[in-house]
């Protein structure tokens, strides 16, 4: 028996109106406005500076503000839903775009998207707001020379405004920001605060929820980008390969490397790809299976810790088949309980790094082995900028079955990759030293 998964703790903001959220704070619409059925997402902007020396106004700037409504796997069901200055409306009429402003120099409100919440097909699960500055590259424009910009949600019917996010982040290079996301969960709309920035275009966000449609004719000459693919870690080939310029040991405990968030260029999103590795020592694994009456074969397994930056915490493991989810928050998943490590060993995704506060990657041995002097552990972290980090797990405590292996931190603009192996009796252990605060209760695969 092993201790298990626990009280999921969330942070939301509800029931109060027109109230102020900051980055990552949600609002449940459903429960402050129950009859709410039609409702606007307003986004506005200011241009902060001159963008073109030479002339004595400011230059006028493009930004444009799309919503994706996607489906339970995190795409939007056909291109349709791709809602924006060139597809107004969504087929099944929920969601609406006011229309094309290419200057930002009105007052209030400068794009405003509205949705139908009773016509919003079954399909549709989340709606995902981001705003792009159009040819931004061409004319040498990022949201650091935009002011006062803000996404706000308001009540059709009434006109009262029933929440309002202003960025108050400051951006240098950034050319695109997801604002905000409309989400269905048990039954109830709520709305997340994200403000998170990029430097991309509106084509980086279309790779990113329907690959299928990058070449329709409505993009015109949108520059085409390549969409990110993680290689796969073979078993022990990442120990025999010869180092290159982006392989990064971390061989002492503390040891960290850092990836800035702001710097990714213009591609897909930044994931990070886990992977904890083994293989038995000689001699060793038929010792212990005859004290313990088991085969010997040592079972380890792969999980986190998390906590994200709006307070939510929780724990994705095989044991007690919390795996995480693809699409929904906290965008954390193990691919698969790996019983014998005669496979790739097991693999765990951070689809959105931006949104976590921090995450303890762990291994611990479920079965088969007493301790981590028995087997030869290895965690590798593959990067989508190209950068791969290596940890050897080579300084192992007797009878601790429990390895506090790797901590990933975001301070804003840098996710920071710290080796912590460090090696507890078991995760309640683990937890009481990290400082969670987890309620744990006991549990089998």
């Amino acid at each position: 028996m092993f201790p298990s998964i626990l009280s999921n703790q969330t942070h939301e903001v509800t029931n109060q109106m027109g109230i102020q959220l900051k980055k990552g704070e949600r609002f449940n619409l459903s429960k402050t406005s129950p009859s709410l059925t039609k409702v606007a997402i307003a986004l506005g902007w200011e241009i902060a500076t001159k963008l073109n020396l030479s002339d004595s106004s400011p230059q006028s700037c493009d930004i444009d503000a799309s919503v994706f409504a996607l489906g339970s796997d995190g795409k939007i069901p056909d291109e349709r839903y791709f809602v924006f200055y060139n597809n107004s409306q969504s087929p099944d009429g929920a969601i609406a775009h006011s229309g094309d402003n290419q200057t930002g120099q009105t007052q209030g409100d400068d794009e405003t998207i509205y949705v139908d919440l009773e016509k919003v097909t079954a399909a549709v699960e989340e709606m995902v707001f981001v705003v792009t500055i159009h040819d931004a590259q061409a004319k040498h424009q990022n949201f650091s020379q935009i002011r006062n910009a803000f996404i706000r949600l308001y009540d059709r019917t009434t006109g009262s405004e029933l929440a309002r996010y202003d960025l108050t982040e400051a951006f240098s290079e950034e050319t695109a920001i997801e604002f905000g996301r409309l989400y269905k969960k048990d039954g109830n709309w709520r709305f997340q605060a994200a403000g998170q920035g990029y430097k991309a275009g509106l084509q980086s966000f279309v790779d990113k929820y329907h690959s299928d449609i990058k070449n329709s004719k409505n993009f015109g000459e949108m520059p085409q980008i390549k969409q990110v693919t993680l290689p796969k870690i073979e078993r022990n080939e990442a120990s025999k390969k010869t180092p290159k310029a982006r392989e990064i040991k971390l061989e002492k405990t503390g040891d960290s490397h850092k990836i800035n968030l702001s710097k990714l260029g213009s591609s897909e999103l930044l994931v990070v790809h886990a992977n904890l590795d083994w293989e038995e020592l000689e001699n060793r694994s038929e010792f212990w299976g005859k004290q313990q009456g088991e085969n010997g074969t040592p079972d380890l397994d792969l999980g986190c810790m998390y906590e994200m930056a709006n307070g939510e915490k929780g724990v994705i493991q095989a044991l007690g088949k919390n795996f995480g989810s693809k699409t929904s928050s906290p965008y954390i998943f193990l691919d698969k309980d790996d019983r014998t490590g005669a496979t790739e060993g097991e693999n765990m995704y951070i689809l959105r790094p931006d949104l976590i506060k921090r995450v303890l990657f762990f291994g611990f041995i479920y079965s088969g082995v007493g301790d981590f002097e028995t087997v030869r552990g290895r965690m590798f972290f593959k990067i989508s900028n190209g950068e791969e980090v290596h940890i050897e797990l080579d300084n192992p405590n007797r009878n601790r079955s429990f390895c506090g292996a790797a901590m990933i931190q975001n301070t804003g603009s840098q996710i920071v990759i710290v080796k912590k192996e460090r090696y507890f009796k078991g995760h309640e252990e683990a937890d009481r030293y990290y400082g969670f605060g987890f309620n744990w209760h006991r549990g089998t695969k």
